[in-house]
């Protein structure tokens, strides 16, 4: 049991985390934004010091870490998507929203009177880039977003800091995590929703090939890390290593819906393929961690969970 705070425990990783602490006896604090919904906590809201407040307010902040004494800190908040604008002015919000908070948090964790032992943040298989597959954490990355680039700028500001903090800290480059209560804006939840709904999606990349990896193995890896910083170093992958085409799963989708093979419609692949892959072999060596749930399985999970909690939902708004 430790005494655990989860920025960004609002979110689809972050509240699957909460609930993962919660269920090995953890004492979980969690930090949100204000006008943050706390739909996902639905269920263990009673269970968690729910706090809100952005992390730039440095006095709010303060007061969070001298009520909680964390002992783990898992940094999980993050904004995902920032669009290319001509002025480049998603350079300076993604710097704003991802790099400034984690260089707060950090700030404030060192002035503790009793820091933590442990701080892991979440980074992105994005962070890679333009760079050959597998991604191994040893390559010079190449990002190519706004998004990916303040994520990797994050990861190198913590691994540099690491001397001068009191406490060890950890990146967590994560695959593309999937699994119940994602938002629709990702490909596999809009593509079940959707086939469930009898509705057509378009594919337009088919042959494109992706590292994808259910939260309940993420939860349990971060749990992991948090547990056995010492042993990760600063930075570490978490994905399957496996990478199925995007044909294929929808492919499997399809299958397990049970929805029509004529409601995909898969366009012409343009350009080479991209494959986004990590080596997990640094983890698995470690930590002896691997994932669990096999894609198939995840993916039937994840198409009980919509058909169950998002298709009624829908049919009683269209009734409406």
């Amino acid at each position: 049991m430790a005494r655990v705070l989860i920025t960004g425990a609002s979110g689809f990783i972050g509240s699957n985390l909460a609930r993962a602490c919660l269920q090995r006896g953890d004492e979980v604090s969690a930090v949100v934004r204000p006008r943050s919904s706390t739909d996902r906590l639905a269920g263990i809201g009673s269970r968690v010091a729910l706090y809100r407040f952005d992390l730039a307010d440095a006095r709010a902040l303060g007061n969070c870490l001298a009520k909680t004494r964390p002992e783990i800190v898992f940094h999980v908040g993050a904004r995902t998507r920032f669009e290319n604008r001509p002025d480049l002015q998603d350079l300076a919000d993604s710097v704003e929203e991802n790099v400034s908070p984690l260089i707060a948090l950090l700030s404030a964790l060192t002035a503790c009177e009793c820091p933590p032992r442990a701080f892991v943040r979440t980074g992105t298989i994005a962070e890679y880039g333009d760079c050959a597959a597998p991604f191994a954490e040893t390559v010079r990355e190449r990002p190519t977003g706004s998004y990916a680039a303040s994520l990797l700028a994050g990861t190198h500001y913590l691994e540099m800091a690491q001397p001068r903090l009191p406490f060890l800290a950890v990146t967590a480059r994560l695959a593309l995590t999937y699994g119940p209560g994602q938002s629709e804006s990702f490909l596999i939840p809009r593509a079940i929703s959707q086939l469930l709904a009898g509705q057509t999606i378009s594919v337009r990349s088919p042959s494109d090939r992706r590292d994808l990896i259910h939260v309940d193995d993420v939860t349990r890896a971060l749990l992991m890390l948090g547990d056995n910083p010492e042993k990760a170093g600063p930075v570490v992958n978490v994905g399957t290593g496996y990478a199925p085409t995007v044909a294929e799963v929808m492919q499997a989708l399809i299958k397990l819906t049970g929805a029509g093979a004529g409601l995909v419609k898969f366009s012409d692949q343009t350009g080479d393929p991209v494959e986004l892959i990590v080596s997990a072999e640094r983890i698995r060596d470690r930590l002896g961690w691997s994932p669990k749930i096999q894609l198939q399985d995840g993916l039937e999970r994840t198409v009980k969970w919509t058909r169950e909690n998002i298709i009624p939902k829908f049919a009683a708004e269209m009734q409406a």
